[in-house]
C-alpha cells in the first residue's frame, strides 16, 4: 500500500497554491451587497460581487494571508486564512457613518482567531507586536496569553517558550512553512529573528498539519516575515531601541520592486550590550553582553501567472559573554574566574516554488531549504563545540476530487541533520535521515461540518518506521459559535545539549543513558469559540483544553540532589492543559483581553509520578490597549500573574558532616507588569515602555554563586526574572 502511495505523489509540493474560494456578502439584514471589492493583502488584483453578491476568487500563492472586503457604506471586513479552506465564506458587512465620501474602516485587532480554519488558530498581528519593544522573537509573546517565554536560567540569557505547558522543543517553529528553530539553535535561536522583521505569527495549539512534518507534538508556530512589495515602490524602514541596561538595536529594512515579476528585501539587524550590570550583587551578571549581526536577503519572482516562487540567505553571528563579575576571556585563561562564553555562527539557504496547473485548483510546490550552524558554549570548565548541517525538502501535489469541497495534498519530504557535537572532548556525533510521505484530506461534508484528515509515513535511520495520523474536526453551532476537536501523533529526536542548558549551568554530576530513543507522544483536545455582545459590543470567548501523552520522553531529572540525569522515561508522563480566554472592547478603542490558564504536568522521575518542576500550575493575565483616533496615541499595559511551581530537592552546601539538602518546596507567585506608549507622526513614531514595572527579581537565583566551581553551585532553579525593572524607548521611520 505504502508503495502505491509514494508512486501517487512521486511529483508532489509544499508551498500554499490556489484553487478558488467562492463567498457571498451581504449586510446584518441577509441583503445582497454588489460591487463589494475583495482581495487578498498586498495582491495586485481582486474583484467584485454581482448583483446577488455572490464573488469567485483564486486563493493567493502562499499562506497566511487576509482576505479584505470593502465597500462604500460598510465597515471593511479581514479575514486571516492559513490554508485554503472552506471552499465558500458567507460575509457580513456591518454599516458605517460616512461623511464627505470617507468610509469607517474596522480597526485590526491585534489577536486574531479563525472562525473558518478547521484547525484552531491564533494569529498576532502587526498590531499586537507593537504593543511591546519586540526586539526579537522571544519578546514577542510578553502580551499575548497562549504562548509563555521565560528564561531557561540565570547565567547565560537563553530563553524558552512553553506551550500547553510543554517546552518549545515540542513545537514547531517555523517561518512561512520552512523550518527555523531546531537542533543547535533550540536553546538561543527565539532571539535570532528580530521582533521588526515579522509581520505576524500563527499560533497552533496541538498537533498541526502533517504537510508541515512529523515534529508537532504541542502545536506549530508559524512566522511571517517581511516580504518583498507586490507594488512598484521603494520603501526604507529603520527602527533604534535602546534600554537603560545598556542594550542597544538598530534594525534597517529595504524593499524594492523590480519590473512586473520581480522584487527583493534586504532585513539588517544588529544589536549591542556591553553594560555589565549586577542588580542583586552576588557577583556575576544579570545578562550576558553579546553582540549580534543578523542579515537577511530574499526575492519573490512571477512567470506568466503560472510559476511562482521565492528563495533566500540568512547569515548571523551571535557572541555572548557572561559568567562572574571580574571575568575577562581574553585574559582570564586560567579559570581564575568563573565565565561564560556562547558563540553561533548560522548560514541558510531557502527556497521556495509554485506551479499553477491548467485545471484551477490543481497545483504543484516545492520548498528546499539547507542551513550550517556553527556553535561553542563555555560554561566554566565545561565545553561543548558542535556543528549542524541539515537539508529540508518537500514537495506537495494538491487538487480537489469533484469539487473544491473536497481537496486532498499529497506528497514527500526528506530531513538530513549531521551532527558534530563534543561535550567536555566526548564525541556525541551522529546523523539523522528521514525520508517521508504524507497525504491530507480536507472535507466541507455540510455547511456546517469539516473534517481535516491526515497521515504521514516516515522512516528515520535511528528510531525506526514511524506512522503519524492526525485528526481535525470542526462544526458550526451557528454564525457565531465553533466547536472543534483534535487528536494525532509526533516524534521528535532529542538533542540533549543543545536543548537543555541546565547540564551547563551547575555543578551537578551529569549521567547520560546510552540507549536515548526518539520521543513519541499523543495529543488530543478541542476548543469553543464563541462570539457574543458585551457592553453592546462585539466580544469574543475562546475555551480550550489539551492533553499530551507521551509513550516515550526523555527525562532530565534533577529529583537527586548534585545529580542530573537524561533517560527514557519508565512510567507515566502527561501534560493537560486548560485556557479561558475572553476580548471584548467596552467602549470605542479600548481593547480588553483577559485570560486564565491551568497546567498539570507530571513526570515519572525513577518510579515517582511527580509535578514537573518549574512549571506553575496557575497563570493569569490582563492586557488593556487604548488608542486615540488615528492612532496618533497607542496606550498599552500588561498584568501577568505566576503561580507557584515546584522546586526540586537541592543541595544548598557541602560540609565534612555531610550533604545540607534543602527538600522540595513551592515557590512563591508574583505579579509581572509592562506598558508600552506610542506617538504618531507623519513619517516616524517614537515609543517608550518598561517591563516589569515591579522590579520582581528572585532574591538568589545563583546557588553557591560565591564558589562556582564548588560543588553546590546551581543557576538551572530558575522560575522569575532575575534582571530586574527594564526601561526602553525607540523611534521607527519609514521613508
Amino acid at each position: 500500500m505504502y508503495q502505491k502511495v509514494i508512486l501517487l505523489f512521486l511529483i508532489c509540493a509544499t508551498s500554499y497554491l490556489r484553487a478558488q474560494i467562492t463567498g457571498r456578502i451581504s449586510t446584518s439584514g441577509a441583503e445582497a451587497i454588489p460591487g463589494a471589492v475583495i482581495f487578498w493583502q498586498g495582491a495586485k488584483q481582486g474583484t467584485a460581487s454581482d448583483s446577488l453578491g455572490r464573488f469567485t476568487l483564486s486563493w493567493p500563492a502562499q499562506f497566511p494571508d487576509t482576505l479584505v472586503v470593502r465597500s462604500v457604506g460598510f465597515n471593511s471586513q479581514e479575514i486571516g486564512f492559513i490554508s485554503a479552506t472552506p471552499s465558500f465564506v458567507k460575509i457580513t458587512l456591518k454599516s458605517a457613518d460616512t461623511i464627505a465620501g470617507v468610509t469607517i474602516v474596522e480597526r485590526l485587532s491585534a489577536s486574531q482567531f479563525s472562525f473558518f480554519d478547521p484547525i484552531m488558530t491564533e494569529k498576532i498581528t502587526q498590531k499586537g507586536l507593537l504593543k511591546a519593544a519586540c526586539c526579537n522573537l522571544s519578546e514577542s509573546f510578553e502580551t499575548n496569553p497562549s504562548v509563555d517565554a521565560a528564561m531557561t536560567d540565570a547565567v547565560s540569557g537563553a530563553k524558552k517558550i512553553n506551550l500547553l505547558g510543554l517546552d518549545g522543543i515540542y513545537s514547531q517553529i517555523m517561518f512561512e512553512n520552512v523550518p527555523l528553530i531546531r537542533g543547535l539553535s533550540s536553546s538561543y535561536g527565539l532571539a535570532f529573528i528580530p521582533g521588526t522583521w515579522i509581520k505576524s505569527i500563527l499560533i497552533t495549539k496541538g498537533t498541526g498539519s502533517v504537510v508541515n512534518g512529523y515534529e508537532s507534538i504541542a502545536g506549530q508556530l508559524n512566522i511571517d516575515l517581511e516580504k518583498p512589495p507586490e507594488e512598484q515602490q521603494e520603501r526604507f524602514f529603520l527602527n533604534a531601541y535602546a534600554n537603560h541596561r545598556g542594550r542597544y538595536e538598530l534594525n534597517a529594512h529595504y524593499n524594492q520592486k523590480i519590473g512586473s515579476s520581480w522584487g527583493t528585501t534586504l532585513l539588517a539587524h544588529g544589536s549591542i550590550a556591553k553594560q555589565r550590570n549586577d542588580m542583586n550583587d552576588d557577583g556575576f551578571l544579570d545578562m550576558p553582553t553579546y553582540t549580534q549581526i543578523n542579515v537577511m536577503n530574499r526575492w519573490n519572482w512571477r512567470y506568466a501567472d503560472r510559476m511562482e516562487g521565492q528563495f533566500g540567505i540568512r547569515f548571523l553571528i551571535d557572541d555572548k559573554v557572561s559568567g562572574q563579575f571580574g571575568y575577562k576571556p581574553e585574559q582570564d585563561l586560567n579559570s581564575t574566574f568563573y565565565g561564560i562564553g556562547v558563540y553561533n555562527k548560522q548560514l541558510e539557504f531557502f527556497n521556495k516554488t509554485g506551479f499553477l496547473m491548467s485545471k484551477p485548483g490543481r497545483s504543484i510546490g516545492t520548498i528546499f531549504s539547507a542551513r550550517y550552524h556553527d556553535q561553542d558554549l563555555q560554561f566554566g570548565r565545561r565545553t561543548f563545540q558542535g556543528e549542524q548541517r541539515s537539508l529540508y525538502g518537500t514537495a506537495l501535489f494538491q487538487d480537489y476530487i469533484k469539487n473544491t469541497n473536497h481537496t486532498f495534498k499529497g506528497g514527500l519530504s526528506y530531513v538530513y541533520d549531521e551532527y558534530v557535537q563534543y561535550y567536555n572532548d566526548t564525541n556525541f556525533s551522529r546523523t539523522e535521515m528521514v525520508p517521508g510521505a504524507f497525504v491530507e484530506y480536507t472535507g466541507h461534508l455540510s455547511t456546517k461540518f469539516t473534517a481535516v484528515i491526515g497521515y504521514r509515513i516516515d522512516h528515520h535511520n535511528l528510531a525506526g518506521l514511524q506512522h503519524t495520523p492526525r485528526l481535525h474536526l470542526k462544526y458550526d453551532v451557528d454564525s457565531n459559535i465553533v466547536i472543534r476537536a483534535s487528536g494525532g501523533r509526533g516524534f521528535r529526536y532529542a538533542n540533549i545539549f543543545s536543548e537543555s542548558t541546565t547540564m551547563f549551568t551547575n555543578s551537578r554530576e551529569v549521567k547520560i543513558a546510552n540507549d536515548l530513543r526518539a520521543e513519541i507522544a499523543w495529543n488530543y483536545g478541542g476548543s469553543l469559540q464563541y462570539r457574543f455582545k458585551l457592553f453592546k459590543r462585539e466580544a469574543t470567548l475562546v475555551a480550550d483544553y489539551f492533553r499530551t501523552d507521551f509513550i516515550n520522553q526523555i527525562v532530565t531529572d534533577l529529583e537527586q540532589p548534585g545529580v542530573i540525569s537524561f533517560y527514557n522515561l519508565d512510567g507515566l508522563s502527561f501534560a493537560n492543559s486548560y485556557q479561558a480566554d475572553v476580548m471584548f472592547e467596552p467602549i470605542e478603542r479600548f481593547e480588553v483581553r483577559m485570560a486564565y490558564k491551568y497546567y498539570d504536568v507530571r513526570i515519572t522521575y525513577q518510579d515517582k509520578l511527580k509535578q514537573r518542576p518549574l512549571v506553575p500550575q496557575h497563570r493569569a493575565f490582563i492586557n488593556l490597549a487604548y488608542a486615540l483616533p488615528y492612532d496618533k496615541w497607542t496606550f498599552d499595559f500588561t498584568t501577568r500573574w505566576i503561580g507557584a511551581s515546584r522546586m526540586p530537592a537541592h543541595l544548598i552546601s557541602r560540609t565534612a558532616q555531610g550533604d545540607v539538602v534543602r527538600t522540595e518546596s513551592l515557590t512563591e507567585d508574583f505579579f509581572l507588569f509592562s506598558a508600552h506608549i506610542s506617538k504618531k507622526f507623519r513619517k516616524f513614531d517614537v515609543y517608550l515602555g518598561a517591563e516589569n514595572i515591579g522590579n520582581f527579581m528572585l532574591h538568589q537565583p545563583i546557588i553557591g554563586a560565591d564558589n562556582p566551581f564548588g560543588p553546590v553551585f546551581d543557576a538551572s532553579l530558575v522560575y522569575a526574572p532575575t534582571d530586574g525593572r527594564i526601561i526602553y524607548t525607540g523611534i521607527r521611520m519609514k521613508f
